[in-house]
């Protein structure tokens, strides 16, 4: 019986995994000015939105690996070593499941322990990506979008098509794509409806930090898909106190109705029949400390109100 039950644990444990990427990562090398390897130096990353600390230790290779740091940021790394001068690299943005290479050489410091700041852009490498598009929370807010579906914001990466069949990727249907959002499985398996739930909108827009699309990953921790890998997490608060009120409407004000040539009057002889649609997203999103430094909340409200029109054609008599 106890070796049922740790069969079925092992099982729920390896299926709650598969293609769950909700965090992000920073690594590199640590050196000398002689090309040694530092071995003992901390490198610490700070998220300066909520100034949470994330601590490493480079090992006898030079090698430091910072995990399951959340997607966004910016970030400030600090490399420390007595003896040697500190030095910090500023404005650090992540995107989900990338692995930010920090590589850096750190300068004997004889007379004492100043500090030096380092700003610059660094160098992305997704070595454990492979064929994945990353999307951020930008560029979410600024994607033209009338449906206001996740969707349009798979549909910017290159091996994503919208399909007859839905929307697919990687040359799959999408009933072969795995979907989640801070973990959870939102894809539709059994091919009933559209390819996500809620017609494309399990969730607001507003509400997505960013967003990975993942083709042919090397990273053994995400499977259990043929087409593509949609890994999306969600905002968390800051230490900043932030309101966000948005309303997207679309009706039959924003319709044309005339077609054809203008008469010698310049009057459209014919007019299309409208039926009475309407359709207006109304949202509120806020987000902030309960505890600074410690403790956030983020919560998103969104309602929809749609009106769309009845038969409108007549049958042949």
């Amino acid at each position: 019986m106890k070796k049922l039950l740790t069969l079925f644990i092992t099982i729920m444990a390896t299926v709650t995994m598969m293609a769950q990427m909700t965090t992000s990562s920073i690594s590199g090398i640590v050196t000398d000015e002689n090309d040694h390897f530092l071995q003992g130096a901390t490198v610490t990353a700070t998220d300066v939105s909520t100034s949470t600390p994330y601590h490493a230790v480079v090992d006898v290779n030079g090698v430091y690996r910072l995990q399951n740091l959340r997607p966004g940021g910016p970030y400030t790394v600090t490399f420390h070593m007595i003896g040697y001068e500190t030095q910090t690299v500023n404005n650090i943005k992540l995107s989900l499941g990338e692995n930010k290479i920090i590589n850096v050489t750190m300068f004997v410091d004889a007379i004492n322990l100043m500090e030096v700041t380092i700003s610059a852009e660094t160098p992305s490498a997704n070595l454990s990506q492979g064929s994945a598009t990353a999307i951020s929370s930008e560029q979410i807010t600024t994607l033209p979008s009338v449906t206001r579906s996740i969707n349009d914001v798979i549909a910017l990466s290159p091996y994503a098509a919208n399909t007859s069949n839905g929307l697919a990727i990687g040359g799959g249907n999408y009933r072969q794509s795995y979907v989640t959002i801070d973990g959870a499985s939102f894809h539709n398996a059994y091919g009933i409806g559209s390819n996500l739930p809620a017609g494309g909108t399990p969730i607001s827009l507003e509400s997505l930090e960013s967003v990975s699309i993942s083709v042919a990953p090397f990273d053994v921790r995400q499977s259990g898909f043929t087409g593509g890998s949609v890994n999306a997490v969600t905002k968390s608060g800051t230490n900043q106190f932030h309101v966000s009120l948005y309303d997207y409407y679309k009706g039959n004000a924003f319709v044309g109705t005339h077609f054809g040539h203008k008469d010698e009057n310049g009057q459209y002889p014919d007019n299309l029949m409208l039926g009475k649609a309407r359709q207006n997203t109304l949202g509120l999103a806020i987000g902030g400390p309960i505890v600074k430094n410690k403790l956030f909340y983020y919560v998103n409200f969104e309602f929809e109100n749609k009106e769309e029109s009845g038969q409108m054609r007549y049958a042949r008599k």
